[in-house]
Order: C-alpha cells, then structure tokens, then sequence
C-alpha cells in the first residue's frame, strides 16, 4: 500500500511494480518453503488466514493455533 499511495514519476512507478511483483513472488517461495518444512500445520493454517491481505472474518484464536501445533 505504501509504494503505491504517493504520487509517482516514471522512476517510482516502475520501482513500484517491480517491487511489488518482487513481494508477491517472495510470498509465494516462502510459503512453498513452510509448506515443505510444516507440512500439514502449515497446510491447516493457510487454510484458516488470508494470504497477503487482512479479511476480518478470516483468523484463528490462539486456542486454534495451538491445536494446529499438536496435530
């Protein structure tokens, strides 16, 4: 949200979207990479919380994230 609120010069939206694209390829990786290293409890976690945007309807209590560990 911040690279993209402020108004930009060419130098900035192109920085702008490639750091953007530079985020959203990161995220991914890393989520491959706690995939591989969790498994399962990652899996059920994913599955209960939003990616890269906050829904408020989407969360787990820490009674839930506690039952995903012991899984």
């Amino acid at each position: 949200m911040l690279l993209w609120s402020r108004d930009l010069n060419l130098a900035q939206f192109i920085f702008s979207v490639m750091a953007s694209i530079y985020f959203t390829v990161g995220a991914r990786l890393e989520e491959r990479k706690l995939l591989v290293y969790y498994s399962e409890h990652y899996r059920s976690y994913m599955q209960r919380v939003p990616g890269i945007f906050p829904l408020p309807w989407k969360f787990i209590t820490a009674a839930e994230a506690r039952r995903i560990c012991e899984e």
